[in-house]
């Protein structure tokens, strides 16, 4: 991660900080933070979504390492309910090529494998393996989806309807999507959840591609299979990859963003990888962590967006 795009952006990066409160942050607290980031003091925050809503502040000039900024910031942000990111300065949005986006509990406000368990009273036991997935707690994602999808066998498939139509987007998608499209970004869906539900949010949204798990269906009900290989952390950072060779440009102009342990791959190819309500781990390894704004803020860590 934190590839630079842009031979023209400062080699000195930025710490930016987002806050969803009109009243922004301390002025003593953001002086604590730039001091022990080695960073100039910070200029006042500005007030973005023309309803004064949320604040942004951009530490410039950043000296204290990668890694000491990511021992900081994830206590500091949790406890005053800032997001964060450690970014090139000057980075632009049209400097990338592809954005690339998990679905569950990233793009939309669910997990679709534990909301199908919810028509035969199996959600609680489905959640309990896909929070321990996700957490990185089961090294094998492909075996975890294998033990869950196990216990849907013999569901009707007009179950996937059921959640279809409880599905929402994450707060912030459709602009994140927009603007990216726009930018002339491709926007690749990749994810371990299912092509049933990833094909209507691509028609929905206009999403340019694809990469899930295509569920085997028989007699109308689910056989608790999948058809083709598993779509595991390693296929996504592949199909991450794939997308960026045939839009021939490096990984490095690549935005990654996901919740989960298997995001982690493609997160660690991309040159960006943002951690959205991410697990702790997840948080850690990433370029930013969203907890607080929505996926919009996304386009706040670029100075063109």
């Amino acid at each position: 991660m934190s590839a630079n795009p842009s031979s023209s952006v400062s080699a000195m990066p930025q710490l930016v900080l987002q806050v969803p409160s009109p009243s922004g942050l301390e002025a003593a607290l953001l002086e604590q933070i730039a001091a022990q980031v080695g960073a100039p003091a910070p200029a006042p925050a500005t007030a973005t979504d023309g309803a004064d809503s949320l604040r942004v502040v951009r530490l410039r000039d950043v000296r204290a390492p990668a890694s000491t900024v990511r021992a900081l910031l994830p206590a500091l942000a949790e406890r005053h309910g800032f997001d964060w990111a450690l970014v090139p300065d000057g980075l632009r949005l049209r400097d990338f090529r592809l954005l690339v986006l998990d679905m569950d509990s990233t793009l939309v406000n669910m997990e679709t494998i534990d909301e199908l368990g919810s028509a035969t009273g199996l959600k609680a036991r489905i959640a309990e393996i896909t929070e321990a997935a996700m957490r990185g707690e089961i090294a094998d994602y492909a075996e975890s989806l294998r033990r869950r999808l196990a216990l849907l066998a013999g569901t009707p498939e007009s179950v996937l309807e059921q959640v279809w139509q409880r599905m929402g987007l994450n707060p912030g998608a459709e602009q994140l999507i927009g603007a990216a499209r726009a930018a002339g970004l491709h926007v690749l869906l990749a994810t371990g959840g299912f092509t049933w539900f990833a094909e209507r949010l691509q028609r929905r949204l206009g999403l340019d591609s694809i990469r899930a798990n295509r569920l085997d269906i028989a007699d109308g009900r689910l056989t608790g299979r999948t058809l083709g290989p598993i779509i595991d952390g390693a296929a996504k950072r592949q199909a991450l990859l794939d997308a960026c060779a045939e839009l021939g440009c490096d990984p490095g102009r690549a935005i990654a963003v996901g919740d989960g342990a298997n995001d982690l791959p493609m997160l660690g190819a991309a040159g960006l990888g943002v951690a959205y309500r991410g697990k702790p781990a997840v948080q850690q390894a990433a370029d930013a962590a969203l907890n607080h704004c929505g996926l919009d803020g996304v386009l706040r860590l670029f100075e063109d967006a």
